[in-house]
């Protein structure tokens, strides 16, 4: 799930059938399956930067 989470094109690709099947419309499937994947990947990133530490602060910030 964490590669399809890196590449929102290829889990359109993935999503896009059976939507197609669900929804009756090869168009509106892709859509769907393009805005679900996106925001999928998004949040993943988020997910990922939350996760991280933060890095220490420079000193000689302004």
């Amino acid at each position: 799930m964490k590669l399809l989470a890196r590449k929102p094109l290829l889990l359109a690709a993935l999503l896009s059938i059976p939507l197609w099947i669900a929804l009756g419309n090869f168009i509106v499937a892709v859509c769907v399956a393009l805005l679900l994947s996106f925001l999928i990947a998004m949040c993943h990133a988020l997910y990922v930067l939350r996760r991280t530490p933060d890095a220490p602060r420079a000193a000689d910030e302004d």
